[in-house]
């Protein structure tokens, strides 16, 4: 991957980055996020446990739920080698809260709100926003955002749309994180395609999942996934 430095002068216009070159590399080598909904914060330790028992150390960990913050301090807290990732990111005041955590990472929102990214940016929150078309993304790059969000990913026609929507922006060399969709029958497929940083998807731990305690189930589905990204990406 290019490396995408905080800065850099295309003409006359300064790119303020938004997702640090050492952020970027760190998710592009996890390879796979899973994506938590977390309903209750004491089941935030096992099926992180389970995780990292599986090879998946990196988490996209919703704020769609009252249990949410409190298990990003249980994680950061027992799990150092967890890179923990905040998605759902889409309100006023989000950003800079979620910054003050320690051991959060990074940021993601399933859109691209100009007002979000802008807050992000402020507060020094590693962030990518979510695009679905060519237009999203050309926001996006106007905000410093190379690292874009594809959501959700096999809703909008999965890896053929990316690619094509992709096509226009080869030159930047944008990167992607898809979510939506994925599962381990369509992994490889996305694994494939060099402009994806990193994979995401909540079928590796789903709310079903984490509710009834398969904490076994878990860590296969993360050991499945884990070796498909490295079969195709290396380790």
């Amino acid at each position: 991957m290019k490396q995408l430095h905080n800065n850099e002068t295309i003409g006359d216009i300064t790119m303020n980055y938004i997702m640090p070159s050492k952020i970027s590399e760190e998710i592009e080598r996890k390879g796979i996020i899973a994506v938590l909904e977390i309903e209750d914060e004491n089941t935030a330790i096992p099926v992180v446990q389970a995780l990292i028992e599986g090879g998946v150390t990196a988490i996209e960990l919703a704020l769609r739920t009252p249990a949410a913050e409190p298990a990003i301090s249980l994680i950061a807290g027992k799990f150092s080698e967890m890179m923990i990732g905040i998605g759902t990111i889409i309100e006023s005041g989000q950003a800079e809260r979620i910054k003050k955590y320690p051991g959060v990472s990074f940021g993601v929102a399933p859109g691209t709100n100009p007002a979000i990214i802008k807050e992000a940016q402020q507060c020094g929150l590693p962030f990518a926003p979510g695009i679905a078309t060519p237009t999203e993304i050309e926001l996006a790059l106007s905000l410093g955002c190379r690292i874009l969000k594809f959501f959700p990913a096999e809703g909008m026609g999965g890896l053929s749309f990316l690619k094509s929507i992709d096509a226009p922006f080869r030159h930047l060399d944008l990167h992607y994180i898809p979510l939506g969709g994925i599962s381990q029958e369509n992994l490889a497929a996305y694994a494939k395609m060099e402009q994806i940083l990193a994979i995401g998807g909540s079928w590796i731990a789903n709310k079903e999942l984490i509710r009834t305690g398969n904490w076994k189930e878990i860590n296969r589905r993360a050991k499945a996934a884990q070796q498909t990204w490295k079969n195709i990406r290396g380790s």
